[in-house]
């Protein structure tokens, strides 16, 4: 598998919709990292995932554990983040289709 250089756009896209409920931007691009991985990486471990990254010159990659910490231990509120997303899918969802 090509490694990766960046977050595909359309997870970008879908993630900026999330973008206020992380307090830091590096937790956001962890995040954002890491939901990319476990779309289209064929190693869905953290390492796996933070393996496939590759740093670029202007913005060079922390570590896999700084990565962990973004995703795993960052302060951003989980039922926050589940009630943003039900109103995000539910703006494209017809009960009659």
């Amino acid at each position: 598998m090509l490694p990766f250089v960046g977050i595909p756009n359309t997870i970008k896209q879908g993630m900026s919709a999330y973008r206020d409920l992380f307090p830091r931007q590096a937790g956001f691009e962890h995040v954002s990292r890491y939901l990319s991985g476990l779309l289209l990486s064929e190693n869905k471990t953290l390492q796996g995932i933070h393996s496939q990254f590759v740093s670029t010159t202007e913005q060079p990659l922390s570590g896999r554990r700084a990565m962990h910490a973004g995703v795993f231990e960052s302060p951003w509120e989980q039922e926050a983040l589940m009630v943003r997303h039900r109103l995000q899918v539910s703006q494209h969802y017809d009960p009659r289709a």
